[in-house]
Formats: structure tokens, C-alpha cells, sequence
């Protein structure tokens, strides 16, 4: 099915796509094909976004004292990177998602996952 979708969006679903693609089912397997396509919309989005990281982030720590750059909300340069990244977040593309039934979760999803990826499935 085709769908036109914001950046945005596109990059939230791919979050929720996340915890579907170690099934090994049909479920995984439309999950991993609508993760690829997703990607691969997002691929220049995903590259100025990370940019914006680079300029506006600072070194984060995490628990197991792993390193990474980000940009924390409670920073000052948060609402900077938001607003340079807000343009981008509202370009749409165009996209060919692979849809499930519904009676294809069935005993393969919880209530919780199947929210998550409401947009996947049909009737």
C-alpha cells in the first residue's frame, strides 16, 4: 500500500518497528521489509539530522559508562537543533508499506506491540 508520510513519522515508525524483527514469522518478515523501506526513504533526513547531532550535541554517558553524542532536551542548543531540524521533519515522500491482517497477530503480538504498529495491519 502506498502512503505519503512526513520524515517524522516515518522515523517513529521505524522505532516501533524495532522490537517486531526478531520474530520469525510473517510478522517479522513484513516488519523487516516495511523497516528496509523506511530506511531507505529516510536515508538523507537520517544524515542531517545526525549532522545536527555532531553541531548541537554534547557527550553523553551512559549507565555501563558507554559514550555517545546527543542532545539533551534540557540543554540550551535543544531548541536550536529543533528548529533547524523542524523543515525537515515535515517533508513527506512517498512509500510502499507491505499490510498485514489483523487475525495475522493473533497469538503473535501483544495488545502493546499491535498499538504500536496499528498502521501495518488492516481488516
Amino acid at each position: 500500500m502506498k502512503k505519503r508520510l512526513k520524515n517524522s513519522r516515518m522515523a517513529e515508525m521505524m522505532v516501533n518497528l524495532r522490537p517486531l524483527l526478531s520474530h520469525r514469522d510473517k510478522i517479522g518478515y513484513i516488519a523487516a521489509r516495511n523497516y528496509r523501506v523506511l530506511g531507505e526513504a529516510l536515508t538523507e533526513y537520517e544524515t542531517f539530522r545526525n549532522s545536527l547531532i555532531e553541531k548541537y550535541g554534547e557527550e553523553i554517558t551512559d549507565g555501563h559508562g558507554q559514550t555517545t553524542i546527543g542532545v539533551k532536551i534540557d540543554s540550551p542548543k535543544f531548541k536550536d537543533f529543533c528548529d533547524e531540524l523542524a523543515p525537515f521533519n515535515e517533508m513527506e515522500h512517498e512509500v510502499e508499506l507491505m499490510i498485514a491482517k489483523y487475525e495475522d497477530a493473533i497469538g503473535c503480538l501483544t495488545g502493546e506491540e499491535i498499538l504500536a504498529v496499528d498502521w501495518m495491519f488492516e481488516d
